[in-house]
């Protein structure tokens, strides 16, 4: 089912204040870098539906960081993006039934405390556990939720509704973040528990309504992502200095809400949803060699259309390849299969040609296609070389496939909340190495 044109719900009361903050947990520091705010209106200080912020962010082995605060006065907290994450989550000290700081935060885990903020309430909502959840794996994932403000940049939205952990039991580690910054789309009929908290300033009429992204990753210098390794841009996008925003360079896809998503794995959580940046993947190229993509014979029938899932974090790092598709890239690249613990990796000659390896094409809902070079499915060190590559099993797990990184490192990537699209237009050439 293919979605398009939000409806509007209610609007929560958003202000503006001011925005600073330096914090350090575990040995990672995300430093106070000075976010930029592009309003409407210069005349005024009020935000506006076109109101944009840009904010910096660290990569990490789990995803990428940003910092945000919450409550009043603010909490610093420092926020993991997660566009397959719904609403805004928290570490908070409730566990195993109580509120137990020293037994539900470990020492150096950052956290939000409801008890010191002044504009902190409940809601009606009731609880919610998900079950087989990438973050607390083999455990419910639980949440109770609650409105406070929410500080992005320098806008603030005052009874914003987001998630507060109350696991079933301690975790004794501490993790570098605070909270989950979700960024999943909002589909019809979905309550204010799937609301992103930009989307919650874009119905108070104080962002817009996109969300722009790109890495520096494969760039000469960080200046366009504001010294950060990413830039996300909530309420709007970057300018045009970082992409060509014509509608020759600019792209727009349609997203599927795919009921048996919810059956593939890593999206496969229970209670299930829909809600994800997915776009028909129509077809794949190694070179000018065509690569079937198989269709699945346990999540739709045979006339599913593979789905393309957009992915920031950590499950969609590598280039992805349908198990189909494996042989020949192994072939075409002289990698052999390595089997560890923790699954296979793809090993290579470290003294291949890499110029002489396949382009890696992909097109996508049948109008547009999209490229991988070998510089970004191909890793080098001093010990080893490998291919950056995750393999799907259409057959077994459905036929999508999670598309980060390797993927959109040479792209500008667009949410659009209003309409249910995925935009993408190549990075300025100038800007590459």
């Amino acid at each position: 089912m293919r979605l398009r044109n939000q409806r509007k719900k209610k609007p929560a009361v958003s202000t503006v204040r001011g925005f600073s903050m330096t914090l350090s947990k575990l040995g990672l520091a995300i430093a106070a870098i000075p976010v930029t705010i592009t309003m409407a209106s210069a005349s005024t200080a009020a935000p506006s539906a076109t109101a944009s912020i840009a904010l910096p962010m660290q990569s990490s082995a789990l995803g990428p960081l940003f910092n945000i605060t919450v409550g009043t006065p603010p909490q610093p907290l420092t926020v993991m993006s997660d566009w397959t994450w719904m609403s805004l989550f928290t570490r908070s000290a409730h566990c195993e039934g109580s509120y137990d700081v020293t037994n539900c935060i470990p020492p150096g885990q950052q956290w939000y405390n409801e008890r010191q903020s002044t504009t902190f309430h409940n809601t009606s909502y009731e609880a919610t556990a998900w079950e087989n959840t990438a973050f607390l794996p083999g455990y419910p994932f639980a949440v109770t939720y609650g409105q406070d403000s929410v500080c992005m940049g320098g806008i603030c939205t005052d009874e914003t509704v987001f998630q507060l952990s109350n696991f079933n039991i301690t975790i004794p580690y501490a993790v570098p973040f605070g909270g989950i910054f979700g960024l999943a789309p909002v589909l019809p009929s979905l309550n204010e528990t799937f609301f992103p908290a930009s989307y919650q300033a874009y119905l108070a009429g104080h962002l817009g309504p996109q969300v722009g992204f790109h890495s520096c990753a494969a760039l000469s210098s960080k200046e366009t992502c504001g010294g950060g390794d990413m830039q996300l841009v909530l309420g709007g996008t970057a300018g045009p200095d970082v992409y060509d925003p014509s509608e020759s360079n600019l792209v727009w896809f349609d997203v599927e809400a795919a009921a048996w998503l919810s059956k593939s794995a890593p999206l496969n959580v229970r209670p299930a949803r829909n809600n994800f940046w997915a776009v028909q993947w129509t077809g794949m190229w190694m070179g000018e060699k065509s690569l079937p993509l198989t269709q699945s014979t346990t999540s739709g029938g045979g006339d599913t259309v593979p789905l393309a899932v957009f992915d920031e974090g950590s499950e969609g790092y590598s280039a992805p390849v349908p198990a189909t598709a494996l042989d020949a890239l192994l072939s075409a690249t002289n990698a052999t299969v390595v089997s560890t613990p923790s699954g296979s990796t793809y090993s290579l000659p470290c003294d291949i040609d890499q110029d002489s390896l396949p382009i890696l094409r992909y097109e996508l809902q049948g109008k547009h296609n999209y490229t991988i070079p070998p510089s970004a499915y191909v890793t080098r060190s001093d010990e080893v070389c490998q291919l950056r590559i995750r393999v799907w099993d259409f057959e077994s797990n459905g036929p999508m496939a999670l598309f980060g990184a390797a993927f959109l490192e040479r792209l500008y990537i667009i949410l659009d909340f209003a309409n249910l699209q995925v935009g993408l237009a190549p990075l300025r050439t100038e800007l590459f190495v």
